[in-house]
């Protein structure tokens, strides 16, 4: 019985010590927390007296992220398209971008469930990036012509659709057929714009008929043969024939 006691005694005695350490223990770290917050408050402190002190501390730094250093002064005689060629430029994004959002009208409208012509709004879906491309393509290049250091926030506005269903596929196809022949004769009149004197932007030219008036004409044959061979399905077949032609897009 007496060992018992002295046991239990015992016990108690290393509770109450180590209770003790792991209560200096929590104090220490509890200081040394504490120390760290008051110097870290104390440097805050000292950089902000320091940038109140010196109104020009870290002017240098905004202005190279706020793109506002001045600009070094060098020869402007390598940017030679000027004038008409430009705006006609800046015209042609523009069709461009009204194109893609009237191919992103009508891949809509064949996505509706109660439409449901999967490959026709695929078709027009795809339609729609390539002339966004396009557009893309024409900045990218007045860019490298060194074009687009001003007015650039009116280069694009944001078009109006001005129709959104069509009756069938057929009627779908021809409007899409007659925005490619606008777009194509409105390329064609930027080519005798930016050929013609006194500019003879000789590149821009070869550029505009090798690439993009080489695709608007191989595009529009496309179409017209699609709206053929669909205009024939429908002939025979009616709804039918639209259903088994969208299958094929």
């Amino acid at each position: 019985m007496v060992k018992l006691i002295a046991s239990l005694l015992l016990l108690a005695v290393v509770a109450q010590a180590y209770g003790d350490f792991k209560s200096k223990q929590e104090s220490k770290s509890f200081a040394r927390e504490l120390h760290i917050e008051r110097e870290r408050q104390k440097l805050e402190k000292q950089e902000k007296e320091k940038q109140n002190s010196n109104p020009n501390h870290g002017e240098g730094q905004d202005q190279g992220c706020k793109g506002s250093l001045a600009v070094p002064e060098i020869t402007k005689d390598w940017v030679d398209i000027k004038d008409a060629c430009i705006k006609g430029m800046r015209h042609q994004i523009q069709e461009e971008i009204n194109a893609s959002y009237q191919y992103l009208a009508m891949g809509a409208y064949f996505s509706r469930d109660t439409v449901n012509r999967p490959g026709f709004a695929e078709h027009f879906f795809k339609a729609a990036k390539e002339e966004r491309e396009h557009g893309s393509k024409l900045v990218e290049y007045l860019s490298m012509r060194g074009q687009l250091t001003e007015g650039v926030s009116d280069l694009i506005n944001v078009p109006t659709v001005a129709k959104q269903e069509w009756t069938d596929g057929a009627s779908a196809l021809s409007d899409a057929l007659d925005l490619e022949i606008k777009v194509t004769r409105s390329i064609r009149k930027l080519i005798q714009t930016c050929e013609g004197k006194p500019y003879n932007h000789y590149h821009l030219v070869d550029y505009l008929t090798g690439v993009y008036l080489e695709e608007q004409l191989h595009g529009q044959r496309e179409l017209a043969g699609k709206l053929t061979t669909l205009k024939k399905m429908m002939d025979t077949n009616g709804e039918l024939g639209e259903f088994l032609f969208d299958k094929t897009l």
